[in-house]
């Protein structure tokens, strides 16, 4: 971005910043506080009208919120690396170019469109089975909608799956969550037949705990990904009873709706990079070594970028979000994530035509971080 493209985008924030009262500011916010993680909008509004990127001193790192810098931070791999994810996985999520091309290559062919044209039809089938006159759109449909597709995805048999979820369940009861999490797929992943075939075609670059890690990577990000994206839908349609009408009678409309649930409530909502080296961005200097988090709700947000930006729009002509990031490390399963989504509501909306909550929304328990937020639970009748 120029110099004056960046003069030009920060008058064009600071008209678009929020009024009301003082809220904290760079120096003072903390992200992880349960009152601006309900609502962290307002806040990555007031934080951008500053700057597109700010330093958190709270977090001792760098956030960016505005689109155009979001997106350059996200395609640029060489400066802002994906180390900070190797805990989770080191194989694609975490690596960088070169070697992370060669494990996309290999995963990308499981997203082929024959594949994702039977991995819909497995994600209706589920849906099919799972309708009932009152259910929790969390815990009784997106949950195991996910599951089944993820299942189909990797080669997890029903038994696999029934241990992964009691896995789950324990994990939650332990003091690290993620970890405990983490070492349950990890022992029950050879027993996927994607293993064995991913195994036997990047066996000379990839061990044993490398392939362990992939399968870990595929099922979390197939499964709670899509799990989020679906609740959140359903939570809109479940409250907008005009929406859901207009849903039904024009189907075409279905797929725009779901960009714009994905804009307005991407799944992660902080995507973290490591520079290698010192960058500028948004006029800001980052030294190398530092934590910069990219925050692709606040971008899929900016009113630089998006008009009403806040406004569910079926009609948007901008649709270029950043819900599955951009760049070299584009989610892989976008394209199936869209499939799940569509075909869910696709059964949920023939099968409801009075859906509706069955608690006022604001009673609903959230899961709430600084990453991520999305409904726990979701009483629905049809």
């Amino acid at each position: 971005m120029t110099f004056l493209s960046r003069i030009k985008a920060a008058a064009r924030r600071r008209l678009f910043a929020p009024a009301g009262p003082l809220s904290p500011d760079a120096s003072t916010i903390d992200l992880d506080d349960a009152s601006i993680a309900a609502d962290p909008f307002p806040h990555y509004d007031r934080l951008r009208a500053s700057g597109s990127v700010q330093h958190l001193a709270k977090h001792g790192s760098w956030i960016v919120l505005g689109y155009d810098d979001a997106r350059h931070v996200l395609g640029d791999a060489a400066t802002f690396s994906n180390a900070p994810y190797a805990d989770v996985d080191a194989v694609l999520l975490g690596a960088d170019p070169p070697r992370q091309a060669i494990v996309r290559r290999v995963l990308a062919r499981r997203f082929a469109a024959q594949r994702l044209a039977q991995l819909d039809s497995t994600a209706q089938a589920a849906a099919r089975a799972l309708i009932e006159h009152e259910m929790d759109a969390v815990s009784g449909y997106a949950a195991p909608i996910s599951r089944a597709v993820a299942a189909d995805l990797i080669g997890f048999d029903q038994s696999a799956v029934a241990d992964i979820v009691e896995g789950t369940r324990r994990s939650l009861e332990t003091d690290a969550p993620l970890a405990a999490l983490i070492a349950t797929l990890d022992e029950i992943a050879p027993r996927a037949a994607m293993f064995e075939e991913i195994a036997a075609e990047v066996g000379e670059i990839l061990g044993d705990a490398e392939v362990r890690s992939l399968i870990r990577l595929l099922w979390l990000a197939a499964t709670t990904t899509t799990e989020r994206v679906i609740a959140q839908a359903v939570l809109r349609l479940a409250t907008d009873h005009a929406l859901a009408a207009r849903l039904r009678g024009e189907p075409d409309l279905l797929a725009p709706f779901v960009e714009e649930v994905l804009r307005l409530h991407p799944p992660e909502h902080l995507l973290p990079r490591a520079t290698t080296a010192p960058a500028v961005i948004g006029g800001v200097e980052i030294p190398a070594g530092a934590l910069v988090q990219v925050c692709v709700a606040a971008a899929n947000r900016d009113p630089v970028r998006f008009e009403q930006p806040h406004q569910l729009r079926l009609d948007r002509r901008e649709k270029r979000h950043l819900a599955f990031g951009s760049g070299v490390h584009h989610c892989l399963g976008a394209p199936l994530g869209r499939h799940v989504v569509a075909a869910s509501l696709t059964t949920l909306l023939a099968a409801a035509p009075r859906l509706r909550l069955r608690t006022n929304a604001a009673d609903l328990p959230f899961f709430r971080t600084a990453s991520a937020l999305s409904p726990l639970e979701l009483p629905i009748a049809l």
